[in-house]
């Protein structure tokens, strides 16, 4: 089995299940994330902005940047999508996350999901997310990761995490499994922190087998809490880099 194309900027990097990364192509940073100029599927941006920063936050050439119109409505959003999961019942994706710019980020009422892994199908009535994460605003900020599960009332559970670096660079991982003896193993770690597939930070056990498996996967700024999207500047953008999505292997740094 393949992985899914690296959608890191500035690097494209396909890579084999068991072997890791099989090799890079380098190239000048893309004047668009979407295709066909960037590997992302497409682009949104609506009352929100979706640019190309230089460097990266990896040793990168590149980074995505994303921001919000201040005291726009709910649907403001920024982000890029990846359509090349095929209905996936296992699913590992990693991106790093930059919250420097995000001073405004100063409460637990402004909250801003970053990322989303979706199913094309999903039990009645209920979401179609099967891993959100979302920043929560604080002294220290914190990265909220929503699963779904049906054994849940809700439908879904959560975990809450104060970020390593408050406001800077952090690598979020997860490792999704499906069934009716699902799981959701995650790690959340400082850029240049090492982790390991034997050691996550977290297992969350679930029962997810009502969704359809992930179908695709969005990274940027979307459905921001009303408090955030009132009180946050749109100078203040976050920056994301190197997602990268595989079947069966651990994925890391």
């Amino acid at each position: 089995m393949i992985t899914f194309k690296m959608k890191a900027l500035s690097i494209a990097v396909l890579g084999l299940a068991g072997l890791g990364m099989a090799g890079s192509v380098f190239a000048a940073c893309p004047t668009d994330p979407a295709q066909p100029n960037g590997a992302w599927a497409s682009k949104t941006s609506l009352l929100g902005s979706v640019a190309i920063t230089s460097p990266g936050l990896n040793s990168t050439s590149c980074a995505l940047q994303v921001s919000l119109n201040q005291s726009s409505p709910i649907l403001a959003k920024a982000f890029v999508t990846d359509t090349s999961p095929n209905n996936e019942s296992r699913y590992r994706a990693r991106f790093y996350f930059d919250t420097t710019e995000l001073t405004g980020l100063d409460n637990a009422l402004k909250q801003v999901p970053i990322f989303t892994a979706a199913a094309a199908t999903s039990p009645a009535a209920t979401a179609s997310d099967e891993v959100k994460a979302i920043l929560i605003g604080g002294a220290t900020p914190s990265l909220r990761i929503v699963v779904a599960d049906s054994n849940q009332g809700s439908k879904f559970q959560s975990v809450t995490i104060p970020l390593p670096t408050a406001f800077g660079v952090n690598r979020f991982e997860f490792d999704l499994t499906q069934g009716t003896t699902g799981s959701v193993r995650y790690w959340l770690s400082a850029a240049g922190t090492a982790t390991s597939d034997g050691s996550p930070l977290g297992t969350l056990n679930v029962n997810n087998s009502g969704w359809g498996g992930v179908k695709q996967a969005s990274m940027g700024m979307f459905s921001a809490s009303t408090n955030y999207r009132n009180n946050v500047p749109s100078t203040q953008h976050l920056y994301l880099d190197e997602f990268d999505s595989r079947r069966q292997t651990f994925i890391g740094q």
